[in-house]
């Protein structure tokens, strides 16, 4: 595959994943959390289930391969969405972002250990010092959260960017050789299962579809979950599982300047301090290193249908 289909596929997953927290703000705003994100993955489902049927193409096979496909959906999908979702009511959406931004320095201390090639270094032992005190700063914001929520989300907020780092590494491992499509639908399926009892549980709350509440869900489920998850499961058969997750560098620059601009959220000193932080932990990450996947790397991946 020429190297611009790749940088094309990274640099569109990139700009659609910062452009989606606004969107999730938006739909929050009348929609509780649970409900919108239930959803959103109810739709996602059907949608990439009806495409993959219409392309023929093979749904995960085999015990391993169907586990590391549900719980990377589990996840990217459903913990991840109860998290930004339930998180964004209490702190800004840009803010949520940068929290995420953390994810490539666990990533690149799991894949020193996980993926062949993808070793760590000083840099990126300085890189995970700074995302570390980068989190630290961004957590002790008061301007994050109202009281105990803010504070649970925020630590939710951190944990999140642990599990990617473990989702990275699975699928880089385990589902390189399948097709994108039905093991994202897969994956949401899952994570229908897993939003449907919190979902259920706000159905009596107060809340009301809105025309922009509408269309920030059809633009997450057909472009933020529908085309880039999809994409970005292909870019594991490219990438190195860190730099795939750098991407989260350009997102928290995007998010804050949505938030700030189209959604009047402020961003205070503190905030841009600790994000400053995690946004030098991923370029030092980036300098160290982690590029293209070696062919003989990728054709070394272990088989989507070994048991």
């Amino acid at each position: 595959m020429p190297p611009l289909r790749v940088a094309a596929g990274y640099v569109t997953v990139a700009l659609i994943w910062g452009s989606t927290w606004g969107a999730i703000k938006i739909g929050v705003n009348d929609v509780p959390p649970f409900v919108f994100a239930f959803v959103r993955a109810v739709a996602v489902a059907s949608l990439l289930t009806i495409v993959a049927v219409a392309l023929r193409q093979s749904f995960p096979r085999g015990r391993r391969t169907i586990g590391v496909a549900v719980v990377v959906g589990l996840i990217n999908l459903g913990w991840s969405w109860a998290i930004i979702f339930w998180a964004e009511q209490f702190v800004p959406s840009g803010l949520v972002s940068v929290f995420g931004a953390a994810a490539p320095v666990w990533t690149a201390v799991l894949a020193h250990f996980l993926v062949k090639g993808d070793r760590l270094s000083a840099l990126k032992v300085l890189g995970l010092v700074l995302g570390l005190g980068g989190t630290v700063t961004l957590i002790g914001a008061p301007e994050t959260g109202d009281g105990m929520a803010g504070l649970v989300a925020t630590a939710l907020l951190a944990l999140m960017a642990i599990s990617w780092a473990i989702a990275a590494i699975l699928q880089s491992r385990f589902l390189t050789r399948v097709a994108p499509v039905p093991a994202v639908a897969l994956g949401s399926w899952a994570s229908v299962l897993l939003l449907s009892p919190l979902a259920f549980g706000q159905l009596s709350a107060g809340w009301h579809w809105t025309t922009p509440s509408i269309l920030a869900l059809a633009y997450l489920v057909v472009f933020g979950t529908g085309f880039a998850m999809v994409v970005s499961l292909w870019l594991y058969r490219k990438l190195r599982p860190t730099t795939i997750t750098l991407i989260q560098v350009v997102v928290p620059a995007e998010a804050i300047l949505i938030g700030t601009l189209w959604l009047g959220e402020p961003v205070t000193i503190r905030m841009l301090v600790g994000a400053a932080l995690v946004v030098a932990a991923v370029a030092l990450n980036a300098i160290a290193g982690s590029g293209t996947r070696p062919a003989e790397e990728r054709l070394a991946a272990p088989s989507s249908a070994a048991e």
